[in-house]
């Protein structure tokens, strides 16, 4: 898939050849432009929907791959409003992201922090119910450390009102929802040992 044959893009950010790249298919792209359509605000295109689906082959892969500030180009997706599209389209994006997560939790030493693959799940898809039930049906020892390591990441967040969700896609109010809803999620797992001190679980189970 390509973007509009009538779509400009931002000239400042992305210059003519950039945007024809854009609008070219099946011509491979430079990972930093991938990077780049991804993480830049929406407002950018014309039609942001069509240029997330023309880079998201290569975007995917890096994100599996392991990336840095996976979660302000998980923006890009929720920004294109993927669970919308077509169907065979938005089940596609569906499984990677699912996929990622769970692959994420199995294995003992992913290309990134598990914490890190959460937020970006978190921020692609607006919300974080399907991302715990996954982090719940997991209960190999890797899963625990993934648990415990993040619930150490977030340490503060955790004691707080402060969201880990920078990028979140939607209204402030939806965004402390879904983070209150990881804290009291993460209070009631007995095998979260790296819970903070003061948070609600106890620091021996």
């Amino acid at each position: 898939m390509t973007a509009q044959a009538d779509e400009n893009g931002c000239g400042r950010c992305f210059d003519t050849g950039e945007v024809e790249l854009l609008r070219t298919p099946d011509v491979p792209l430079p990972a930093d432009l991938v990077r780049r359509v991804a993480q830049k605000d929406p407002f950018h295109w014309d039609d942001q929907p069509a240029i997330i689906r023309r880079v998201l082959p290569q975007l995917v892969a890096m994100l599996a791959g392991g990336v840095d500030e996976s979660d302000l180009m998980a923006r890009g997706l929720a920004a294109a409003g993927w669970s919308q599209w077509p169907g065979e389209q938005a089940a596609a994006v569906a499984g990677f992201l699912e996929t990622w997560w769970t692959q994420t939790l199995q294995w003992e030493s992913p290309p990134m922090a598990a914490c890190a693959v959460f937020e970006s799940c978190v921020t692609a898809s607006s919300s974080v119910s399907p991302w715990l039930t996954l982090w719940e049906a997991e209960r190999s020892p890797a899963a625990r450390r993934h648990l415990a390591g993040s619930a150490d990441w977030w340490s503060e967040e955790l004691t707080s009102d402060n969201s880990p969700f920078t990028w979140w896609w939607g209204t402030e109010a939806e965004e402390q929802a879904a983070w209150s809803q990881v804290k009291t999620w993460m209070a009631g797992q007995t095998h979260a040992a790296a819970v903070p001190e003061g948070f609600g679980a106890d620091p021996q189970s």
